[in-house]
């Protein structure tokens, strides 16, 4: 008995989604018609039946998976860069002019280029719901909101510069540095010689920038390499809540001390480890506030050493 289950509208034929939704139909639509069946066949053979479906089924699904079309589409899912936005209940989404920002997929990018930190790291960036590579805090400023960096200036374009770390697939050499350098020009950045910040740190792949129109933040995100500009984090004092000091030993000025909590030490070993210092690290060497070289009135013979001191208090 043939059977001509139709496929449902964008479902193939040969694909196993396809299959399992025509199995559907198939129960649905044609039940009917398989109790009326000779009952000659009888249990044994209706299951025959079904073990034969579904071993054609695999065999049709090994052959459209090595078909030329899907080896076609194969290629393409793994060549696109950029995919639909994510959108965010409470962000502003990324805009490119009128259009809404297609989502960067931010992949397979270094390729050789010499990096200081992990491939792909970016993907795991904390502030970016929408997954773009832009930080949320600034695509909210970019959508109106004020600048909170401590460095601002009102730009050309009229609003509050802001404070980022431009992020790159690779450690940013010259070329990325002069390319940067002259979009930030373009859209009115001070520059260093007027207080602007710019600096390359060495164990990150980063540029690290501050007074930066927000109108720059764009042509910015659309340079070669990079794959997250983050907004530099604004640490707040928190002194109106901060605990209040506390004496170990008992006292006039400050209630609740150690002593009155009953931690008095009897019994409790202190160590006191040190392993020493760097003679020659630059930290201590550049008193003068010129440069890192050696001082020549300096004694660096002497070997680091590591003390322990052990006491029992009473």
């Amino acid at each position: 008995m043939a059977i001509n289950v139709p496929t449902p509208k964008g479902v193939g034929v040969y694909s196993r989604k396809g299959y399992y939704q025509n199995v559907v139909i198939y129960q649905g639509k044609y039940r009917r018609g398989l109790c009326q069946m000779n009952s000659n066949l009888g249990v044994r053979g209706f299951a025959i039946l079904i073990a034969l479906v579904f071993l054609i089924a695999d065999c049709s699904s090994a052959a459209s998976a090595l078909a030329p079309d899907n080896q076609e589409n194969f290629h393409e899912t793994h060549s696109l860069t950029h995919v639909e936005p994510i959108l965010i209940d409470g962000l502003p989404p990324l805009m490119c002019g009128e259009d809404l920002c297609d989502r960067p997929l931010r992949m397979n990018l270094r390729g050789d280029m010499p990096a200081a930190e992990k491939d792909g790291w970016w993907l795991a960036y904390g502030p970016d719901l929408d997954w773009n590579g832009m930080d949320d805090r600034l695509q909210r400023v970019i959508a109106g909101f004020d600048s909170i960096s401590p460095t601002a200036i009102v730009a050309e374009d009229g609003k509050k510069t802001v404070a980022i770390v431009v992020d790159y697939a690779w450690h940013p050499t010259e070329k990325e540095v002069t390319e940067l350098q002259a979009v930030l020009l373009s859209h009115g950045w001070i520059g260093t010689a007027s207080g602007a910040w710019f600096d390359q740190p060495e164990s990150i792949d980063s540029i690290v920038v501050d007074k930066v129109p927000v109108s720059a933040l764009m042509d910015i995100y659309h340079l070669t390499g990079v794959v997250v500009i983050e907004m530099q984090n604004v640490m707040v004092p928190t002194n109106d809540i901060a605990g209040k000091a506390t004496r170990a030993m008992p006292s006039e000025v400050y209630a609740e001390t150690a002593y009155e909590r009953g931690y008095t030490g009897d019994g409790v070993v202190i160590a006191v480890l040190d392993t020493g210092v760097d003679n020659e690290h630059r930290s201590l060497n550049d008193f003068d506030d010129q440069d890192d070289r050696k001082r020549a009135d300096f004694n660096y013979d002497h070997s680091n050493k590591f003390a322990f001191f052990s006491k029992k208090t009473n």
